[in-house]
């Protein structure tokens, strides 16, 4: 499984609640499932595993380490490619959507994101859901993870971690309230007009 990101979590969380649906949870790995509940792995313990599978070395430097091994140290802690600013609050209704579509926008057709048909429709039930989408760009994700013994391990390109303010919007490095995904705004367009369309062909008939 991959870096643990907010579109990751949704996306796994739908294949969970079909499974426990059908009643085929324990059939579920147990990572998946604490990935899905929130009680996610340190980003920084997960990548080292992923690139050393074969260390079982016991450091003792934490609790988590001493009872599960590297999967569990809870000592990582992030380098960030931009260094934050201040957040510059503003009003609830002070957000924007971006002028465009960025170049590696997740609603492009053919982004990583939509080549994943379970990401894709994950993508797509955004706008219905109400969840709003931000874009990515100016905000900060660990270039890197370090831990206090001096090992380092490189961070997922996809892992943005903005810091969010109270209503749960995300910030980018320079202060700024992010911007809302072009991709985002485009896909919930065309949602209502298609709704429109199909209301106005219902009320004719």
């Amino acid at each position: 499984m991959s870096a643990e990101t907010s579109l990751e979590r949704l996306t796994y969380g739908k294949l969970v609640d079909k499974a426990r649906h059908l009643g085929a949870e324990d059939q579920i790995p147990q990572m998946v499932l604490d990935f899905v509940d929130g009680h996610t792995h340190n980003p920084g313990a997960l990548a080292w595993t992923r690139e050393h599978p074969d260390d079982d070395q016991f450091r003792g430097c934490c609790e988590g380490e001493m009872v599960r091994g590297p999967i569990g140290d809870t000592c990582w802690e992030p380098v960030y490619d931009l260094e934050q600013q201040p957040l510059q609050p503003i009003g609830p209704d002070g957000i924007t959507v971006r002028g465009g579509m960025c170049g590696d926008c997740a609603y492009r057709p053919g982004s990583p994101e939509r080549d994943n048909p379970l990401m894709e429709e994950t993508l797509m039930e955004l706008p219905l859901r109400g969840d709003m989408f931000f874009c990515h760009e100016g905000m900060r994700r660990p270039a890197k993870w370090r831990h206090p013994d001096g090992r380092e391990v490189a961070g997922n390109p996809a892992d943005y971690q903005p810091p969010f303010d109270d209503l749960r919007r995300p910030y980018r490095a320079d202060g700024q309230v992010g911007l809302i995904c072009a991709g985002w705004a485009a896909c919930g367009r065309r949602i209502q007009n298609e709704r429109d369309k199909a209301e106005s062909l219902t009320s004719h008939d």
